[in-house]
């Protein structure tokens, strides 16, 4: 019995700790409606190029001699979807030097595996004057949203 009854008293000792520290959790920036501000990285390219990452990768930066695979969801400004890799259920594997669109090579450059980028591409560093009839507008800027799956040298 003696045993039982101790292993209960720390037992209690140790939900007492527990509920001490919840109790000194309610001063806690977020539990009283004041969000920590985290950063991130973000910037805008020479060629317009807006982007901020999400999420950053780990392991080494990509470069333009790199085989990148992405998933992606493009959309347009208004959140009108143009194209999605998760949609058609596969990455997207291409050497980062010439890209699919343009504005992806220096909207990827510098990326980690692993990372998620948020990236703006200004009109001409995505599917310019003409667009795509039925999907893309002329003169649109496009919205990516990248996950870099993997790299390549």
């Amino acid at each position: 019995m003696h045993c039982h009854a101790t292993r209960t008293l720390i037992h209690l000792r140790a939900l007492l700790g527990v509920c001490i520290a919840l109790a000194g959790l309610s001063s806690c920036a977020l539990l009283q409606g004041n969000p920590i501000e985290i950063q991130y990285d973000s910037g805008i390219t020479a060629g317009g190029v807006q982007w901020k990452d999400t999420f950053t990768g780990s392991g080494e930066p990509v470069t333009e001699e790199d085989t990148v695979t992405i998933h992606y969801v493009a959309q347009l400004q208004d959140g009108t979807p143009v194209d999605s890799t998760l949609d058609r259920g596969a990455p997207m594997t291409f050497l980062l030097s010439t890209p699919p669109v343009s504005g992806l090579r220096e909207g990827i450059t510098g990326m980690r595996p692993g990372g998620k980028r948020s990236m703006l591409l200004p009109p001409d560093q995505a599917f310019g004057a003409q667009g795509i009839p039925g999907r893309v507008p002329p003169e649109a800027a496009i919205h990516f949203a990248i996950e870099l799956v993997s790299v390549a040298n």
